[in-house]
């Protein structure tokens, strides 16, 4: 053995840095791997053991179709002072053009708070509806909200000389006291056109700060407007903002006359100064004058204000991130051109964007443990096909200024919903319809923006229209295309006694409108439970013109087979649809005629305003629109179709909602399932029977059924 062999066995054996024999190592490895090797034996026992409990499990709950609670613990925080459970009131004018405004306010108070709100909101008749609406859909933890409707109460304000840009409704803040309930002890008022970057608890903590006879907190006003005493109101100094105000109600009402006080303020100055132009601000700055000791002077960080001349930039200095509050007091608001403007204003404008979903997400509890109950089928395949029956989307109602009154007791109102990228068609069909509408748009809070400047700034056609209705329903990712619930919506928010039911993507014949008021005056629908049917044509150009008359339809459609493009709408991909109007009667009829409600027989309708809404389970693509038409049949409704109206329909490209039914079975069978289920429960609703599935709704049924088996087989 040589010495180059001897060295490798010493290496091989004996490991000096291991300090025991390499043998040794051999036998720890196998005894160790033999021991791995039982315990995962063990391991499969025991899970075999918790997948037969899971099985039983699963499947006793599929039998029983099982509502199931789940309940978390998180520490009980007691409702009290100083807690973050105390509640925090919060009040603002919302008369007028406020309700666009204020939603940007809202999230940003939102978003940094963390106690619960009580929202008391000083309406007129425009406002009320709309924030009920916004306030009921948005669905937010631990916020509740109030409603006083003072537009009665105007004419107590309206005789004080005013120039402020917002009008009467600048001076209702003095009417506060009055208007809020007497239970109400403390209360914080906001403009709004505020930006708040900080939460709103510090603003409520300051009441504790207050002395006895303080019982209003403000910041001093950031400009030098009230220095010029010869043209402005008495102020103490450069005086006080009211854009953001605490009020000790129980001090004002236990302690002062308010009424006289700003009473006796106005006619101590109005001679003089014959008006206000501040409004509120400068009476209540001349009460201050003379009272000194009934303010309580809040930190400027709290009301920084963005005015042509203000000097806020003394507050902050060079630290943005000191900035609690932001106040857009000027008449350019959003707009304004000052030092340090674009900074600020891109806050805003993330909050303008900002997904206002995410703040239905409940961040603690204020009260004892809740439970979250929820409905779970483990035999529902059509899970997602469902969420629109049961979710509320957030819905912001008349977005955009809307001034029309019911000419009379024949006026209608075309109804209809639309996603952001068929909005240049409402531009088209607004151009061939001059009555009032009502348009439920389907987008994300990025979306506003775009949809503002398009109506306002790129639309000559829709700027100038007072009588649209533009209702924003806001995106929710766990719903498809939600079209009926978008249809009503829009149905629900008309102020004629008719409606025309239509599509978007449809273009009306010249003269439609009054077309349409002299069929209703002739025939009265209402009392006879009639639905007036306007037939419904396609064209397969993009660049085609609509046909003005019935003259010049019938000439193109006459030339069909060969110059013509005009045809009846959907006779190859879905006659059924339409099939009933019939069309050939209708070429030569010069009266109304009655049709029957086919199977599947979805027409384009003119009916009173009682009519039965959508049903909403129908979302995405199909049945949407047959599903109405079936219950207006159940209901004793019967159809009549006008001879001498129509609409066309341009051609786009394809909802990924019909690309989804073409491609995806499973999406057909949904469908199947929610028409049957539909039909069950109209002829339950309606105690009467309605025909049987289709063919091909059987076919679909039956597969469903295959699919409801293996899925129960593949359960652990």
């Amino acid at each position: 053995m040589n010495i180059r062999t001897k060295n490798v066995l010493s290496c091989l054996v004996l490991r000096p840095w291991l300090i025991m024999p390499f043998g040794v190592w051999i036998v720890v490895s196998v005894i160790y791997y033999w021991w791995l090797i039982s315990r995962i034996s063990v391991l499969e026992s025991q899970n075999n053991v918790y997948k037969t409990q899971l099985t039983l499990s699963h499947q006793a709950m599929k039998e029983i179709s099982v509502e199931y609670t789940t309940t978390y613990q998180v520490p009980v925080i007691p409702d009290s002072i100083g807690t973050l459970c105390e509640t925090i009131h919060i009040a603002l004018v919302c008369m007028g053009k406020c309700t666009r405004l204020i939603t940007p306010m809202f999230k940003s108070l939102l978003h940094n708070r963390q106690n619960p709100l009580h929202f008391h909101m000083v309406v007129d008749n425009t406002a009320e509806h709309t924030v009920a609406v916004l306030f009921d859909t948005w669905m937010l933890p631990d916020v509740k909200y109030t409603c006083y409707n003072a537009q009665n109460r105007l004419s107590e304000v309206r005789w004080i000389p005013n120039s402020h840009y917002s009008g009467v409704y600048a001076l209702v803040k003095l009417l506060f006291p009055d208007i809020l309930p007497e239970n109400l002890d403390r209360i914080i008022v906001l403009d709004s056109d505020l930006t708040f970057l900080s939460d709103v608890a510090e603003l409520w903590r300051m009441f504790r700060n207050m002395t006895n006879e303080q019982f209003i907190g403000l910041v001093e006003n950031e400009s030098n407007w009230y220095y010029d005493t010869a043209k402005r109101w008495p102020a103490l100094g450069r005086g006080f903002n009211t854009g953001l105000m605490l009020l000790d109600l129980k001090k004002i009402r236990t302690n002062i006359d308010w009424t006289d006080l700003w009473q006796n303020a106005i006619k101590e100055n109005i001679e003089s100064l014959k008006q206000t132009t501040l409004a509120d601000q400068d009476i209540i700055n001349a009460i201050i004058k003379k009272h000194p000791n009934y303010v309580y002077k809040i930190g400027c960080q709290y009301n920084v204000q963005m005015s042509t001349k203000t000097l806020s930039k003394n507050c902050y200095r060079e630290n943005k991130n000191n900035v609690k509050v932001v106040h857009w007091n000027s008449p350019a608001k959003y707009n304004i051109k000052i030092r340090d403007a674009n900074y600020f204003r891109n806050l805003y404008q993330s909050y303008v964007n900002f997904d206002g979903n995410l703040l239905r997400e409940k961040l603690h509890t204020c009260s004892q443990n809740e439970a979250l109950t929820n409905k779970i089928n483990y035999s529902d395949l059509c899970v997602s096909f469902r969420s629109a029956q049961n979710i509320k989307l957030r819905t912001h109602l008349y977005y955009m200024d809307y001034s029309y009154n019911n000419i009379d007791d024949f006026d209608v109102t075309l109804v209809l919903q639309l996603s952001m990228d068929r909005l240049q068609f409402l531009e088209r069909l607004v151009n061939h319809w001059e009555g009032p509408l009502s348009a439920a748009i389907y987008l994300s809070d990025c979306d506003v923006t775009k949809l503002e400047s398009f109506t306002r700034d790129w639309s000559d056609t829709l700027s100038s229209r007072k009588n649209i209705g533009y209702h924003l329903v806001f995106k929710h990712d766990s719903v498809h295309y939600p079209v009926n619930y978008l249809r009503n919506v829009a149905l629900d928010n008309v102020n004629t006694p008719y409606v025309f039911l239509m599509d978007v993507d449809f273009v009306p014949m010249a003269g439609l409108y009054q077309h349409l008021r002299d069929a209703i005056r002739l025939i009265n629908p209402y009392p006879q439970k009639k639905c007036l049917v306007v037939p419904a044509f396609e064209t397969q150009r993009y660049r085609a013109s609509v046909p003005r008359d019935k003259a010049a339809l019938l000439a193109r459609l006459a030339a069909r087979h060969g110059a013509g493009d005009v045809a009846p709408f959907r006779t190859r991909e879905w006659p059924r649809g339409h099939r009933a109007t019939n069309y050939t009667r209708w070429m030569t009829a010069t009266a109304p005629y009655e049709v029957e409600w086919e199977s599947d027989y979805e027409p384009y309708l003119v009916v009173h305003r009682s009519v039965p809404k959508y049903d909403t389970r129908f979302s995405g693509f199909g049945w949407n629109k047959v599903s109405h038409s079936v219950e207006l049949r159940a209901t004793g409704h019967r159809a009549l179709v006008l001879p001498a109206a129509f609409l066309v329909h341009t051609p786009h490209a394809p909802s990924p909602d019909i690309t989804a039914f073409r491609a995806d079975p499973h999406y057909r069978v949904c469908l199947a399932l929610l028409k049957q289920e539909f039909m069950d429960d109209l002829s339950r609703k309606y105690n009467m029977t309605l025909g049987g599935p289709s063919k091909s709704d059987s076919v679909y049924l039956g597969q469903a059924k295959s699919l409801l088996l293996n899925q129960a087989k593949e359960l652990p």
